[in-house]
């Protein structure tokens, strides 16, 4: 493996961090949760960013801290998807397939949540009235989380994008035919 610096990871990927700026903002739409200040790309670190007003409840939390892994992830695959298929068909792939693959997987890439939004999450976990349904649901994503962040420096977030943008449609058409 080889390194990258995160900055230039970044620019070359900034379609999926103002997707997963987006996502983070829109659940806070969704959710009636005041948003104070967007970024949605930077040159630094962080790449992007929303603030908001603490959510009223916990659910809530977790619903805008986990909504770039959801959006990013499905947004990436339907970006992909024609590239995709002509690729699993052995069609020939133009510029618009190239862009739309590029596109796919900086979107998808960007999936994970960052480590700021486990360590808000955790917080709000911890709180004495968090119900226990979220809590054997939230403590596990915090998890994956972490180690999604920790997995990055092998780029598994790159490994990620392409298995849910390319090798799951390819999967689905092995099993269909």
């Amino acid at each position: 493996m080889f390194f990258i610096p995160a900055p230039v990871i970044s620019f070359l990927t900034f379609p999926g961090v103002i997707v997963h700026e987006a996502a983070h903002q829109l659940m806070c739409r969704v959710t009636k949760t005041p948003v104070l200040k967007v970024c949605y790309f930077q040159l630094g670190n962080p790449a992007g960013y929303v603030i908001h007003d603490a959510p009223s409840s916990g659910w809530k939390h977790f619903l805008i801290s986990v909504a770039p892994f959801l959006i990013n992830s499905i947004l990436g695959v339907l970006i992909c998807l024609p590239v995709a298929l002509a690729t699993a068909a052995k069609a020939s792939v133009g510029p618009v397939d190239v862009l739309l693959g590029w596109v796919g997987i900086s979107v998808a890439m960007h999936a994970f949540p960052s480590t700021g939004d486990a360590a808000s999450l955790w917080g709000t976990l911890k709180a004495a009235n968090t119900p226990w349904l979220l809590r054997i649901i939230g403590f596990p994503a915090v998890g994956v989380i972490y180690i999604g962040a920790a997995l990055s420096m092998v780029w598994f977030d790159a490994i990620y994008a392409a298995m849910i943008c390319f090798g799951a449609p390819a999967l689905f058409l092995d099993m269909i035919a």
